[in-house]
């Protein structure tokens, strides 16, 4: 694991890709952009959870502690990131301004400490590095910079095929105000899927968080009423194959605060598109609800 913050790359949060992995055929499309069932399920479930992670991401104890704490506490709150978030060992964490974010501070996430019971099920072991700092670490304001080193989610479940491991490497850098949130997302995901071949993706995507009206954004407090926009590209390897997909928000993602699990979603829906117009959609039906994921071949 690179330890200098000169060779790590930034990133918040790992994969939860822990659904059964339904549909038939082979994990290989035909020649072309046409993806087999398989396939077309897995980058689904990919697309989404890029979607739960980046809106953890929208705070810095997200960046942090991810969706595990998050999910324990059924907590989300802008800024207020306690010295010593999480499991991870904390080096720094002097916060000038008082927003939240640390002028810069090093997280090391590390075994035993950070191995979960009882994840969605199962077992989850967290490893890596996490640089969290303030890029106006003098102005109190919603700005973050996270940068993530090897950071690796390794999921264990009773059914063998809800199992995963996720390594990302990238950076998240957030900005906004009390009128709403932009969170940029350059990501590369070394994904190991129960049963399939070692993918690689590579998230180029802008996130956007506009509280609902009559809503705004505050320092320590809970996110509002809201929706979630998201756009930008996303790079699919496998077996030395590559497919480059254009995701946009086709309605946009509403975020219930009012929801009592860590899944605030409750609508909306996702595509990402490959050139011959096939595309794969991702739609939230409702509150704590996993979302409905499908690929449509072109006309």
């Amino acid at each position: 694991m690179r330890r200098t913050r000169g060779g790590a790359a930034a990133v918040i949060a790992g994969g939860l890709l822990i659904l059964t992995l339904g549909g038939c055929g082979d994990s290989n499309g035909p020649d072309g952009d046409t993806l087999g069932t398989v396939e077309a399920d897995d980058v689904a479930l990919v697309a989404g959870d890029e979607v739960e992670q980046s809106v953890a991401a929208l705070t810095p104890e997200g960046a942090v502690t991810g969706t595990v704490e998050l999910e324990a506490a059924g907590l989300r709150v802008l800024g207020a990131i306690p010295t010593g978030a999480g499991c991870a060992e904390v080096s720094g964490g002097a916060d000038t301004d008082g927003d939240g974010a640390p002028d810069e501070a090093t997280y090391t996430f590390a075994l035993p400490a950070c191995s979960f019971t009882n994840f969605r099920g199962g077992t989850l072991e967290i490893t890596g590095m996490i640089v969290l700092s303030d890029p106006t670490p003098v102005s109190a304001d919603f700005a973050y910079r996270a940068e993530l080193d090897d950071f690796r989610w390794t999921y264990t479940n009773p059914d063998a095929s809800r199992s995963y491991t996720a390594v990302r490497n990238g950076t998240r850098v957030l900005s906004g105000n009390s009128a709403g949130l932009s969170l940029t997302n350059t990501v590369t995901l070394v994904r190991s899927f129960a049963g399939r071949p070692e993918t690689t993706i590579q998230h180029n995507l802008l996130l956007g968080f506009a509280p609902a009206a009559g809503e705004t954004l505050a320092l320590g407090e809970p996110l509002p009423d809201g929706t979630i926009t998201k756009s930008g590209t996303l790079i699919w390897s496998r077996n030395g194959r590559s497919r480059t997909f254009t995701v946009t928000t086709v309605v946009p993602l509403v975020w219930d605060a009012s929801c009592t699990t860590a899944r605030k979603i409750a609508a909306g829906e996702i595509r990402a598109t490959l050139p011959d117009g096939s595309y794969v959609r991702t739609v939230w039906t409702g509150c704590g609800e996993e979302p409905e994921r499908s690929f449509v071949p072109a006309e």
